[in-house]
C-alpha cells in the first residue's frame, strides 16, 4: 500500500518535502483546480519532478465549482485540465505520478450530487483525454465522502453507467463518533462497509484519497441515545490513524492518504483539527505514529 499525505491544497509544497519523507509519506495528494494558468500548473507539477516523492494530483477538487460557487466544473473542462497536467508534467520530466478525478462528488455541485450518471461522464471523458494525451499512469474515480449506505448508493449510481476497467474506485473515510471500529450509518461492521465497497468494484483496484481523524469536539451518543459531545485526545488520534492505516491495508487497498499536513486556527472547529502537525510547527503523536507504521 502506498502511504500519503493531503496537502499543498493548490498552493507550493515543495518545501515540505524533508518533512514528509522521514515520516515514510511518499505520495502527497496536490489540488490542481480548473482555473488555474498554464504557468500556476506547471509550477505546481514540475515541484514534484526528480523528488522522492510522488503526487496524486487532485482535478477540479473542492465542490467541483467555480470559485465562486456558482457554476460547476463541466465534464470538458476536466478533461481539459488533466491533458494540460500531462502536458506539463512532460516538460517537467515528471513520469510517475497518479490523477484523480473530482471530489467528493455526492457532496459536491448539486449537479454532479444529484446526478451521478454525470459525474461518470466526467471521470469518462477525463480518462479518454489523459489516455488521448500518453498519460498511462493510475486514473481515480474522486473519493465520495464516506462510507454510509448513502454514499455507497452514490457510488453504485455512479459505477452502473459503465467506466473503463482500470479506473480505480476512490473514497474517503471518515469516523462515526469516537473510535474507528464504529461502522457508518447503514452497517454493522467496518467489515460489512467493506464488503459493500468491494462488491461495488467489482474487482476494480480501490484508493482511500481522505481518511483522518479530529480533536475538536464529536458528537456521539451515551448509552446509545443521550446526545453528547467528547474530544479524543492526540494519542488517540494517532492510535486511531493506526487502525485505519493497517485495516486497509490487510484488505488491499493501493493508496491510503492521511487527512492533512496542518492545524488551523479554531481548537473547536474540526475542519482545524485534522492536521499532523500543529500551528507552531511541531508534530503531533499522529506523525511519530505514521512514521512507525509499514505500509
Amino acid at each position: 500500500m502506498l502511504l500519503g499525505l493531503n496537502a499543498g491544497f493548490g498552493l507550493p509544497i515543495a518545501h515540505e518535502f524533508p518533512v514528509l519523507t522521514p515520516l515514510g509519506l511518499t505520495v502527497v495528494r496536490q489540488d490542481l483546480r480548473a482555473h488555474f494558468t498554464d504557468q500556476e500548473i506547471h509550477d505546481r507539477v514540475g515541484e514534484f519532478a526528480g523528488t522522492p516523492v510522488m503526487p496524486l494530483f487532485l482535478l477540479a477538487g473542492g465542490h467541483i465549482d467555480t470559485p465562486d460557487h456558482q457554476h460547476r466544473i463541466e465534464p470538458h473542462e476536466i478533461a481539459s485540465l488533466g491533458v494540460r497536467v500531462v502536458n506539463a508534467a512532460v516538460a517537467a520530466g515528471l513520469t510517475g505520478y497518479w490523477l484523480e478525478v473530482g471530489n467528493e462528488p455526492d457532496i459536491a455541485h448539486p449537479d454532479y450530487k444529484e446526478r451521478p450518471a454525470d459525474f461518470a461522464i466526467a471521470v469518462q471523458q477525463t480518462f479518454d483525454a489523459v489516455r488521448a494525451a500518453g498519460f498511462a499512469g493510475p486514473v481515480v474515480s474522486g473519493g465520495i465522502s464516506n462510507l454510509s449506505r448513502e454514499r455507497l448508493n452514490y457510488l453504485e449510481r455512479m459505477l452502473v453507467q459503465g467506466l473503463p476497467a482500470d479506473v480505480i474506485v476512490g473514497f474517503h473515510r471518515y469516523p462515526r463518533g469516537l473510535t474507528p471500529e464504529n461502522p457508518q450509518d447503514g452497517f454493522d461492521s467496518r467489515d460489512a462497509e467493506w464488503q459493500e465497497l468491494a462488491r461495488l468494484a467489482n474487482g476494480r483496484a480501490v484508493a482511500c484519497t481522505e481518511v483522518g481523524h479530529h480533536t475538536a469536539p464529536r458528537k456521539y451518543k451515551l448509552w446509545g441515545f443521550i446526545p453528547l459531545k467528547k474530544r479524543v485526545t492526540d494519542a488517540q488520534v494517532a492510535e486511531h490513524t493506526i487502525f485505519d492505516l493497517q485495516f486497509f491495508k490487510s484488505r488491499g487497498c493501493l493508496l491510503t492518504a492521511v487527512y492533512q499536513l496542518n492545524d488551523g486556527p479554531d481548537n473547536d472547529n474540526h475542519l482545524d483539527r485534522y492536521g499532523i502537525r500543529r500551528q507552531d510547527g511541531t508534530l503531533k503523536p499522529v506523525a511519530d505514529a505514521i512514521a512507525g507504521f509499514t505500509p
